[in-house]
This record gives structure tokens, C-alpha cells and sequence, in this order.
């Protein structure tokens, strides 16, 4: 869609996006329709991007610092042992972080995965639905797509959502199960990339802060988030993983993210003043740190990925990385001392640090997984070693060859190797992998080769908390840390041997503004608690010892 330069006025901007868009496709102010529907829906666009995973405006202060410590950081990120926290929130009854699903978070979470984001897609779908004009269906399809990377984060956290019904305009609709709601998203997905695979211009590019208006890489991302969904899906639905594995590689459809430049990611801009919004947790907050789980795996692997993701603490005097566990037992504390956990290894942002939606490393790792189970030709071996290779490019690293000519384990989690929680031990090395891929601790190479390929995943994936997370539940890999406050898992209505929590639950508010919540239990297969597993769940997933 081709935009032409224009310059108009704030109150003209005013009273045209007061106008109703019937009444106005013509218009006295000289502006094309082109450029008016940028206008009216330009805003909204920026607002989605903000959406995916939380993020925004530094005169919002601690706001989106605050939605992402509820969605990534004191949850999913803890679950899957990114990050661990210098604080158990018992003062407030314990929150997500160790386990406890109050009513009031479930709705803030919910608002944070869904809520949000429906409010301002909405406002373009409610508008462009129906339009048989290329240029407003260009930018439907970029609404949905950004659409789908955010509500995919949110049925892979509580399950069930409102997508066929959504923008219906129903007070109370009615919500689909997960399978059909990763139905219907990958074909919207498919739909949007057969729009702007016709497009020969940019696209909203004044207000796209992801690709700048280009319809190529808005393609690309939209083939390898299809792949991202149809591989999670190959061990419940073959027929339909294979469908879109083949679909979303078919380079006739515009191909997959394939090296750096091409990645979803979002970050501080001259087009839109943005924060990482990590920084509220890891340095306002002083709560968020370094992960056990992952301390374990880049340590005992000599990773040099550790200093990219993380700086260094200062424990009695020394210098080195430490990792706590999930599930703190210990309150906040502002000190270095020897009994706080302050100290602990901080994530290694700044205010320009980008979050990432996806990057061209887990797009390999997919084709490995895809592979490995004949859903594409290839060999695993090859994409496997290429997603490490990848990872350690986008991290400005070299060295991967050696890296994955080690046969070594990860470090155990116990007090030898975590002086600062001498109490604390979990199981990490029985059964675990190395890096190298014809290195083999068990004698079933194939479930290996899968575990091999998931651990990698889980660290090229850092930050990206609720994607570990799913894949950890999806495959049971990697092998991760039991929490420290051993009553977490029964205030999910799990057992004693529970490792992170399967979901989130509805809150209440949910359950008294829309009576079809009724059908969430039949829409789960079980009760609408932290243990019930999702859908895509595979049968035979190994239960770590």
C-alpha cells in the first residue's frame, strides 16, 4: 500500500477519527483513503505491538515492567528456570511465583495474555472486516497476525479462549478448546500470508516498529509462527502438523525467518520511545535474577552465552555467577549479606535491550524436531548444530563448533555448586545430555536426540519465557529444577513431584461476567486448575526424577 507524505494537524487528526469511516471516505481535508486508514488505525497497530510480550513507553514507569513480571518474569520465567526471585511475596499470601493463583492475578494475567490485546485489534477488525479493498485487507492481516502472536502466548498459558468468537460483538462468547483454536490460527495464519504475499509496497510502515512496513518479512514471521504451531501439535495431531509444516516451508508462500535480520523482535526506536521492560523487576524491584536451571546448564556446558544473558554477583567477597532457585523460601532483601539473595547474578538489559517474538535459531531447532520425526526431509543432526550455530551468531559469539563437540553435563544442583542455598538440591544430571549429538547417556537415541534438541531450544530461546515454559510442559525437556517452597505444587492441586505447573487458571471475574465459562472444565478435558495439562501435551512425555 503505497502512503503518500502528508502533514495534518492534531485537531484535524482529532475531528477525523471522530467521524464514523463511512462518512468520511471522502473527505475535505485532501487525505486518501489510504492514508486515512494508517491514521485511524496506525495507533491501534503500535498498541498491539506493545501487547505481544509486555513493553512500552518509559513515561509509563513501572507499568509494563509490572505486566511482564506477571506473565514472564515471577511465572513462566521461574516455572522454566530462567530466572529466579529475590522475594516469595508471603507477605501477600505468595503470588504465581510460588504457585499461588490468586483471583486477582489470574484476572491481571488475563488481561496481560488476552484482555489487552483484544481491545486493540478490535478496533481495526471491527472497522476492516468484511472490506474487499487490498489496502484495508493488508492491514487486517498484519492486525492478525500480531494478533495471533500475543493470544498464542495466551492459550498456551490458560487453555481454552474466545478466537472464533472473537469481535463478534456477543457480551458473553463462547470459548473454543486449544485444538481448535490452533486450527483456526494457523489457517487465519495462512490467510494473511496469501494477502500480503500480493502487496507491493509497505504496509502501516510509519506505525510497524517490528519490520517497518515490510509485507516480505511480515510473511516470513507469520510461515515460521505456523511452524512454531504445527510442530508443538505433531504428537497429538500428525495429519495436521504435517499440513502446515509443509505449508509454512513451501517457498512458493514466502519462506521462514532465515538469519538475523529477518527476526520478530521489539525495542526502543525514533519511532516509538520504548523500555525493556525487565528492567523495572531486575533493577527498581531488585527481585529478578539469574535461574538455577539455566546457571546449571550454562556452567556446567562452559556456555559462553552466560555473559550475554547475565552479569556476575558477588558472593562473600567473590566474583562469579549465581542462580537461584524457583519457588523462593526467602523473603525481599536490599543486601548483599550472606543470607540474601540480592546478590544473586542479574539479567544482563539495558533500556534498549529488544524483547523477542522469534529469532531464526528456533526456526532451525523447529526444522530439527520436524525432522527427527519425518514431518520434512533432512537430517536433525544438521538443523540441530545449525540452531546452535545460529543462536551463537545472534548472540555475537563464535566458538560453536567446539561447543558442540562436548560430552559434558550439566552442573548439579546441590551444595557444592549452590553454596548460597545449602538446603536446597534437585535431580539435574540423571538422565540428562550433552551438547554433541552422537553423544548418548541413555539407550533410547531417538527420545535423546529430542532432548538434545529442546535443551538447545531452551537456551537459544532466553528470554522468551512462556515459549521454554510450553515447550517444557509439550516435550518434558529439558530437565529443570524442583521448586525450593516444596508446598507449591499443592496449591495447584498437584503432587509432591510436580516440577512446574501445567497452566494458569481463569479468575473468578472470568466465571461472574460470562456464564460460558461453564464449559471450560469439557474444554480442558479436567479441572480449571494449575495441574490440568493442555492439549498438545504428549502421552508419553517423561516425568523427571
Amino acid at each position: 500500500m503505497k502512503l503518500k507524505k502528508y502533514i495534518l494537524s492534531l485537531a484535524s487528526l482529532a475531528l477525523i477519527t471522530s467521524c464514523d469511516y463511512e462518512d468520511i471516505n471522502t473527505n475535505i481535508y485532501g487525505v486518501s483513503d489510504e492514508e486515512l486508514g494508517a491514521l485511524l488505525y496506525g495507533t491501534s497497530f503500535m498498541d498491539m505491538q506493545q501487547k505481544v510480550i509486555p513493553i512500552g513507553s518509559p513515561t509509563l514507569t513501572t507499568g509494563p515492567g509490572n505486566d511482564l513480571q506477571n506473565t514472564d518474569l515471577i511465572s513462566s520465567g521461574t516455572y522454566i528456570g530462567y530466572f529466579g526471585n529475590n522475594n516469595n511475596w508471603a507477605g501477600a499470601g505468595y503470588l504465581e511465583a510460588n504457585w499461588n493463583f490468586q483471583d486477582n492475578r489470574m484476572n491481571y494475567a488475563y488481561e496481560n495474555f488476552y484482555s489487552k490485546m483484544y481491545q486493540s485489534w478490535n478496533t481495526i477488525y471491527s472497522k476492516l472486516k468484511g472490506s474487499e479493498e487490498p489496502a484495508d485487507q493488508e492491514i487486517l492481516a498484519l492486525a492478525n497476525i500480531v494478533k495471533i502472536a500475543g493470544w498464542l502466548r495466551a492459550t498456551d498459558v490458560f487453555g481454552p479462549i474466545v478466537y472464533t468468537n472473537a469481535g463478534n460483538g456477543d457480551i458473553a462468547p463462547k470459548l473454543d478448546s486449544q485444538q481448535v483454536v490452533y486450527k483456526t490460527m494457523m489457517a487465519d495464519l495462512a490467510d494473511a500470508v496469501a494477502i500480503l504475499n500480493k502487496s507491493t509496497s509497505k504496509v502501516l510502515g510509519d506505525y510497524d516498529v517490528i519490520y517497518n512496513g515490510n509485507p516480505a518479512n511480515w510473511v516470513r514471521f507469520a510461515n515460521s509462527l505456523m511452524l512454531r504451531m504445527a510442530v508443538r501439535v505433531h504428537f497429538v495431531d500428525n495429519a495436521l502438523a504435517q499440513e502446515y509444516i509443509t505449508k509454512a516451508l513451501d517457498v512458493k508462500n514466502g519462506g521462514v525467518i532465515e538469519d538475523a535480520s529477518q527476526e520478530a523482535k521489539i525495542q526502543n526506536s525514533d519511532k516509538m520511545p520504548l523500555l525493556n521492560s525487565m528492567l523495572a523487576s531486575v533493577d527498581e524491584y531488585g527481585e529478578t535474577r539469574m535461574g538455577a536451571t539455566i546457571w546449571a546448564y550454562l556452567t556446567g556446558y562452559n556456555d559462553p552465552r552466560i555473559a550475554v544473558y547475565f552479569k556476575k554477583g558477588t558472593f562473600y567477597g567473590e566474583e562469579n555467577y549465581y542462580g537461584l532457585p524457583q519457588a523462593s523460601s526467602f523473603g525481599k532483601q536490599w543486601n548483599d549479606n550472606a543470607a540474601s539473595p540480592y546478590f544473586a547474578s542479574k539479567p544482563n538489559v539495558n533500556s534498549n535491550s529488544p524483547l523477542y517474538w522469534m529469532r531464526a535459531s528456533e526456526v532451525q531447532f523447529l526444522k530439527a524436531e520436524a525432522c527427527l520425526y519425518n514431518l520434512m526431509a533432512g537430517d536433525p543432526k544438521t538443523y540441530y548444530e545449525a540452531g546452535v550455530e545460529m543462536s551463537f551468531t545472534e548472540n555475537g559469539l563464535t566458538g560453536a563448533g567446539e561447543y558442540l563437540s562436548k560430552e559434558t553435563l550439566p552442573s548439579p544442583l546441590g551444595f557444592a555448586s549452590l553454596s548460597h542455598h545449602p538446603a536446597y538440591t534437585s535431580p539435574l544430571i540423571t538422565g540428562n545430555t550433552s551438547p554433541k549429538w552422537d553423544h548418548y547417556s541413555t539407550s533410547n537415541q531417538k527420545e535423546e536426540q529430542l532432548q538434545k534438541i529442546i535443551t538447545q531450544k531452551y537456551l537459544a530461546l532466553y528470554p522468551n519465557a512462556v515459549e521454554a515454559w510450553t515447550e517444557y510442559r509439550r516435550t518434558g525437556y529439558p530437565f529443570i529444577g524442583k521448586p525450593e517452597d516444596t508446598s507449591a505444587p499443592a496449591r495447584i492441586g498437584a503432587s509432591g513431584d510436580c516440577f512446574a505447573p501445567e497452566r494458569f487458571r481463569f479468575g473468578a471475574t472470568e466465571y461472574s461476567t460470562n456464564p460460558n465459562m461453564k464449559d471450560v472444565p469439557t474444554l480442558l478435558g479436567g479441572e480449571d486448575q494449575g495441574s490440568t495439562k493442555l492439549w498438545w501435551v504428549r502421552s508419553d512425555r517423561p516425568l523427571q526424577k
